[in-house]
């Protein structure tokens, strides 16, 4: 029996034998709009010094209802719900991204997809370092104990996160006190518009300890599923256990909770498309065809007498987290509260995955020099799993002519390959995070002092496990490939499995470091008239990160074909590429910036308000930006510069009857966003010129409303309508060597990227009676233009999502699901194709390169397929 099933069923014991026999209690929620749905107070805690009423801050919060009724695609899915966040969970459960109003100039690639926002779980972000390839959502999965989610949009964001001025995500659990019973949910699903398994169980126990103020929760999932496309292996595998338990004297509480998590994850990656006017899959190529790297394990040495290591991609992405933490909340007779989280969190993610794969001609330029493939010769490629010769290649000088091929898919490219890289990328964080807060509420009015502390250990030893090609078609087969030299000489490109080059970094070398975050914050709001409250809030950031990154010196024997490599045999060519590594400087730099946000909010009465506010805040570079210094040159100069936030928001509430609305038009500037280049001198040194800044300015309004259109019906809209443009964005173009003959290639002012003017969720939901309810979503997401260069549009599309929830008694129901219901395909991001280099940068695509040749294929990432769930819930 392996880990991960041990791991749920002492759980599920554990949740059996501790529950008490109590049956569930039912809990009053908050609706979309963060408003009560019944005699709940209406208060958030997210986005304010002191919880309170959400009436000068643009937050929206999620019900217990909503999160459990749907079966989103990963936790960031469910911020779709949200106006004015954009959301792209294409490629799976991890790596998604994430921003809102237009603040996305460095979050528009998966690997860094949560740069502007913080993912936050009860208060404190689920980790607070982000670095290329580590994101928060590896570390976070909802289940039965999410009791509801508040999400704020910029505005306050810059003084109540941690340098994430774009907004606060935070998923809050149950602690059993208002809650008590136990749950069980099992769901069943098919994927990938009903073709591929999906198997899911969650179980939750909480209520009081006998007659104490003790309370506990407790709960645990396991997922097992195929994914939405035909993978050799499945998707996802794996699961958490988490709880706390409370004790609540009175006058304060204190909150101890933890987590432990070993959960696998995949990612999809790009399938080749045509047409820039309206772009599609290839023809010959199907939504649910699977590019991902075949398992194909391997052993290889990356460093030269380095350990022996293995890599299989069927072991995914190991995400662990093993997490502790304690709460504390108390108010004094005189009026004052004291509250202080604190948690220390173990996070690693151990990558056995795919990386750049990318349909491409068999003779591209940059995939030859990866593997190894630039001495004279006849190349052969062989399907490892046919044994067939599909191809034969002669280079001359490094002319490269296809002599024959029968690769599948050749209407799609000539002479087609998948490049596929064996990643291994081992990050691994080790912190602490505390927030202290003291405040007083006074007769008018409110005042808040406090201060968070994060203190962080970086490290990271993977990279080298190989790169090869693949065929292009579904479930792809590793070629291996061999050089016949033109004395007769057979050498083996790639080992057994298919690859080469093992040992080469190009993807990262180990760094290692420690980021220091400190903040200092207060604020108070004052009524100065009755219904007039003015609001303002400062927050001091101070950020230090330290550390050394490696720099991987070749082995300069690796071009010489009487060398013997790792094995000592000339003619495998595989282990030439052994480094060793070099630690030339260490790197230290401190950043500190004030941020601040001031409000006027005016109550007409209990049914109408209004306030507007100003934010001004700065976003420090995240922790990759320092894993990048790999020369003296750079290290000297490009210093990080932090980047500038300005936001207007004005918002009015309105409530009477049945309609519960919010309108809140906004501007927001993102300014400060460099671009850095690096020249080479006439001795062969590296030189880096001053950063190209850039700004992106965005104008919009989001509209939350909710009403009951009759007593069963009811009609919830989360509308965004935005324009945003982006400005100032150029590159360098490096003449001869030296710096005296560069030039600034400008890219012209238009629309930001990946920037839709229109954003909408609508969800309407027919409730005959306590025991059934029904209903529909429908998502339209519009068109947004490709690149910076504006050089062809993304396509509008919409999305229905389509749910049923049925009580069959008191303590038994069953759910149905069905997303994507018409099984629209909708492309959420794209990477130019033709050469790997030029895939690896959507940036530098233009208009005219688009008109002449509209048809070049490219390559696309779509939403997910249709799919269908059943879930069988127990609540006693």
């Amino acid at each position: 029996m392996n880990r991960q099933y041990k791991l749920v069923l002492m759980a599920s014991a554990a949740l059996i034998t501790i529950s008490n026999p109590v049956f569930a209690q039912t809990r009053v929620g908050t609706s979309a709009q963060g408003e009560e749905t019944a005699a709940s107070a209406d208060i958030v805690v997210t986005g304010t010094l002191t919880a309170r009423a959400p009436v000068s801050v643009a937050v929206s919060t999620l019900d217990t209802a909503t999160l459990q009724q749907s079966v989103p695609a990963s936790a960031a899915d469910l911020l779709r719900n949200v106006p004015g966040v954009f959301v792209n969970s294409a490629l799976g459960e991890v790596r998604n991204i994430v921003y809102s109003r237009g603040i996305s100039a460095n979050s528009t690639e998966a690997s860094t997809g949560y740069y502007y926002v913080s993912l936050q779980e009860d208060g404190l972000p689920v980790t607070n370092v982000t670095t290329t390839n580590y994101t928060p959502d590896f570390f976070y999965r909802q289940d039965l104990s999410l009791e509801r989610l508040e999400a704020l949009r910029g505005g306050t964001a810059v003084v109540t996160g941690p340098n994430a001025p774009g907004g606060i995500f935070n998923y809050i659990s149950k602690t059993g006190k208002d809650d008590p019973g136990l749950e069980m949910r099992v769901r069943l699903g098919l994927e990938g518009n009903g073709r591929y398994p999906y198997y899911r169980i969650d179980a939750r126990a909480g209520g009081q300890i006998g007659t104490s103020d003790l309370y506990y929760s407790i709960s645990s999932f396991y997922r097992h599923s195929k994914g939405a496309r035909d993978n050799e292996y499945p998707m996802n595998r794996g699961g958490h256990v988490k709880g706390n338990l409370l004790w609540d004297y009175g006058n304060g509480s204190v909150l101890l909770y933890g987590k432990y998590q070993d959960d696998r994850n995949a990612f999809y990656e790009f399938q080749p498309a045509v047409d820039f006017s309206d772009p599609r899959l290839a023809p010959g190529i199907s939504r649910y065809d699977s590019f991902l790297v075949p398992a194909a394990p391997h052993n290889y040495v990356e460093t030269i007498n380095g350990p022996v290591k293995g890599w299989n991609g069927r072991n995914l992405v190991r995400s662990t987290v093993k997490m502790i933490g304690m709460k504390f909340d108390h108010t004094t007779d005189s009026g004052w509260t004291v509250r202080n989280n604190f948690k220390a969190n173990w996070n690693k993610a151990d990558y056995d995955s795919t990386a750049l794969a990318f349909a491409l001609p068999i003779t591209d330029s940059f995939t030859n020099t990866l593997l190894n493939t630039s001495a004279n010769g006849i190349y052969s490629y062989r399907d490892l799993v046919t044994g067939q010769v599909l191809a034969q290649v002669q280079n001359v000088n490094g002319t490269r002519t296809v002599l024959s091929s029968s690769l599948p898919n050749a209407q799609v490219i000539a002479n087609p390959i998948i490049t596929q890289t064996a990643f291994n990328f081992d990050p691994k964080v080790r912190e602490i995070m505390d927030q202290f807060s003291i405040s007083k509420k006074l007769d008018r009015g409110s005042i808040t002092l406090g201060a968070f502390l994060a203190d962080a250990t970086v490290s990271q030893a993977g990279g080298g496990a190989g790169f090869g090609v693949s065929t292009l078609q579904n479930q792809p087969h590793m070629l291996g490939i061999t050089l016949t030299t033109p004395g007769g000489v057979v050498k083996d490109v790639t080992n057994s499995a298919g690859f080469a080059g093992i040992g080469q970094r190009f993807l990262g070398v180990p760094y290692r470091g420690k980021q220091r975050q400190f903040s200092i914050f207060g604020g108070a709001d004052y009524e100065i008239l009755n219904g007039l409250t003015v609001e303002g809030a400062l927050r001091y950031e101070y950020i230090r990160n330290k550390g050394s990154n490696d720099v991987a010196i070749a082995n300069p024997q690796s071009g010489n074909s009487a060398y013997g490599g790792l094995d000592g045999n000339p003619n495998t060519l595989f282990d030439n590429f052994a480094v060793t590594y070099l630690t030339p400087f260490q790197y230290r730099f401190s950043l500190d910036f004030l941020s601040f946000s001031a409000a006027t909010t005016y109550k007409f009465d209990n049914n109408n308000s209004i306030y507007v506010r100003y934010s001004q805040g700065k976003k420090a570079p995240d922790f990759g930006f320092f894993t990048a210094y790999d020369t003296l040159p750079e290290l000297q100069n490009v210093v990080p510069i932090p980047q500038k936030i300005q936001q207007i928001e004005a918002g009015y509430r309105f409530r009477q009857g049945p309609l519960r609305a919010t309108l809140t038009p906004f501007y927001s500037k993102l300014s400060n966003v460099g671009t850095t280049a690096f020249g080479t001198n006439v001795d062969g040194t590296s030189y880096v010129p001053a950063p190209l800044l850039s700004s992106t300015k965005t104008y919009g309004v989001e509209l939350e409303a909710d009403a009951n259109l009759i007593e069963s019906l009811n009609l919830r809209v989360a509308l965004t309508l935005q324009d945003s443009k982006s400005k100032g964005f150029a590159t360098y173009n490096f003449g001869a060597p030296g710096p005296q003959d560069d030039t600034i290639v400008a890219v012209p002012d238009g629309k930001a990227d990946n920037a839709a003017k229109i954003m909408s969720t609508s969800t309407l939901r027919y409730t005959p009676n306590e025991a059934f309810s029904t209903f529909v979503t429908w998502r339209y997401l519009g068109k947004r233009p490709a690149n910076r260069y504006n050089a062809f549009n993304l396509p509008a599309y919409h999305e229905v999502d389509l749910g049923m929830n049925w009580n069959l008694t008191e303590n038994i129901s069953v759910g149905a699901n069905v997303n994507n219901v018409f099984n629209s395909k909708g492309v959420l991001s794209w990477a130019p194709s033709g050469a790997l280099l030029a895939a690896l940068n959507r940036q530098n695509l233009t208009p005219a390169q688009v008109a002449a040749n509209p048809t070049a294929p490219f390559n696309i990432l779509l939403n997910q397929a249709r799919s269908f769930f059943l879930t069988l819930g127990a609540k006693f």
